[in-house]
């Protein structure tokens, strides 16, 4: 299987330090499967932050965080991972985590489809940390690498 390319968006501002940390510490985690996937992530603020996501993620598979969205358990998520490494070789698979107005039309349209983390509305800075968990997991699943449970 090709190596993941990765990423996680999210439209507006970081405002809490709490997350920040939260987030750093996710990105380290992952850190050790920097040989199979490779994650970028963004925080697309100020103005327009749409258009700034459809503008960087132009070939790329697109993926939009979204209650109503795909569920997944945790083994089936990191099988989706794998279909979309090894159906797009060598494209970046992109999830998005929406803004408090969620994802205008055009966004909406540009995405290959929706994913769900839950059910609940989350805010955007805890729908990234449970995105972040849900790919580290995904990996360690993928990698045959031990998980807590």
């Amino acid at each position: 299987m090709p190596g993941l390319k990765l990423a996680l968006v999210w439209v507006g501002k970081t405002k809490s330090p709490l997350t920040r940390a939260a987030t750093e510490e996710a990105l380290g985690r992952l850190a050790a499967f920097s040989r199979f996937a490779t994650l970028r992530t963004e925080e697309l603020a100020g103005r327009e932050p749409e258009r700034q996501l459809l503008r960087r993620t132009e070939g790329t598979r697109l993926w939009l965080l979204d209650p109503a969205g795909r569920a997944f358990t945790s083994p089936q998520f990191a099988a989706f991972l794998e279909r979309e490494a090894t159906a797009h070789a060598g494209q970046e698979v992109v999830f998005a985590v929406g803004g408090a107005d969620g994802f205008s039309a055009a966004v909406t349209h540009a995405a290959a489809g929706r994913v769900s983390l839950s059910p609940l509305t989350l805010s955007h800075e805890l729908a990234r940390l449970v995105a972040l968990e849900q790919i580290y997991r995904a990996c360690a699943i993928l990698t045959h690498h031990p998980y807590p449970h």
